[in-house]
């Protein structure tokens, strides 16, 4: 843990729900230590959400909460609000979600808490673009893809989105602008504050449909449905194959190993809906893994539809960082708030 890129970094997570515990859940995986500040009662609201697992809490808390501290602050108590400018003193970074005004209101507002202490970094995960009509607005993710113009992106009807990525995003671009605000103290030894909006990120992912926007043929396209070699295929025994012919020496090596090497030639073809159809016939005579070992000895992208109990599981990091034991636990209500204080000498 000592070896870990953030070791020695304390992080006062204020925020609730997904976006900011995902953020600091990230940075713990880098080593920091990361206490989450919540308010007596229910504490963050996903906490009680159902189902609930094993340890009593929703599964989704535990996930985004592993190795944290939790600690009990009431910001409409005076000394409620005193703890927490005693503990931003002396953190390195502090993450809140509030709406806009809300800490101020609190008279704990992230610039006076940067007065006190000019090393902290602050972070803020609002939901609309602080310079847009909604950036009072109460939202959710579907709302801030709905927005962004995440949900508009084929010809179809939206649809419900299978994850949340605005959410997912948000806290990524947090812990990335976090990360690159401690780079930025090493060497103005300031801290700075870092503004993030779900709306805004998931906006962000959207860089390659910006490009395209006024194009008549666009990438996108072929990555949605627009291409007969990179589509999902069903097969025989009811399982799907994830087909990923993009290139044409992939296309070429997919119509030799299928037996269609007439195909090859329309590759380059603009309307391949057709030919999508004829794809899936074939396709829908094997079993699914059949034609994943068929395709992956001709070095063809191809892979079976995996259910997520199938699939390996993933760490939160795709690099080793040496943080927080996949197996930790996530914090009770308040379970620290007692050897916090006291390890901060803060009464």
């Amino acid at each position: 843990m000592r070896d870990a890129p953030l070791a020695g970094i304390t992080v006062l997570d204020l925020s609730r729900l997904i976006p900011g515990p995902y953020a600091t859940l990230l940075l713990a995986h880098l080593g920091a230590q990361v206490i989450k500040v919540e308010p007596p009662g229910m504490g963050d609201y996903l906490r009680l959400l159902p189902p609930h697992g094993p340890d009593g809490m929703n599964p989704v808390f535990t996930a985004l909460n592993r190795g944290k501290r939790s600690i009990i602050i009431d910001l409409n108590d005076g000394a409620g609000r005193r703890i927490l400018r005693e503990l931003a003193k002396r953190a390195d970074v502090l993450v809140e979600s509030f709406r806009p005004g809300v800490l101020e209101r609190f008279d704990v507002g992230l610039e006076s808490l940067r007065r006190d202490n000019p090393r902290l970094i602050t972070c803020s995960l609002a939901g609309y673009a602080a310079d847009g009509p909604l950036a009072s607005a109460p939202g959710h993710d579907l709302t801030y893809q709905a927005v962004a113009g995440a949900l508009g992106l084929t010809d179809a009807p939206p649809t419900l989105p299978a994850l949340p990525l605005a959410d997912l995003a948000g806290g990524l671009f947090a812990a990335l602008g976090i990360v690159a605000a401690l780079a930025a103290r090493n060497a103005s030894g300031e801290g700075r504050h870092v503004p993030v909006t779900l709306e805004e990120s998931i906006g962000a992912m959207l860089v390659l449909e910006r490009a395209e926007i006024e194009m008549p043929f666009r990438f996108g396209d072929m990555l949605r449905g627009g291409r007969a070699g990179y589509q999902l295929y069903r097969c025989r025994d009811g399982r799907h194959l994830a087909l990923a012919a993009l290139e044409e020496k992939f296309w070429n090596a997919f119509c030799d190993a299928i037996g269609r090497s007439a195909w090859r030639s329309r590759f380059a073809a603009i309307d391949q809906e057709a030919l999508s159809a004829e794809i899936a016939t074939l396709i829908a005579e094997r079993p699914a893994h059949e034609w994943e070992a068929l395709l992956r000895a001709a070095d063809v992208p191809c892979a079976v539809v995996t259910t997520l109990a199938e699939a390996r599981a993933y760490a939160p990091l795709p690099f080793a960082a040496g943080g927080v034991p996949p197996n930790a636990s996530a914090p009770q209500h308040g379970e620290h708030t007692e050897s916090v204080l006291r390890e901060w000498n803060v009464r």
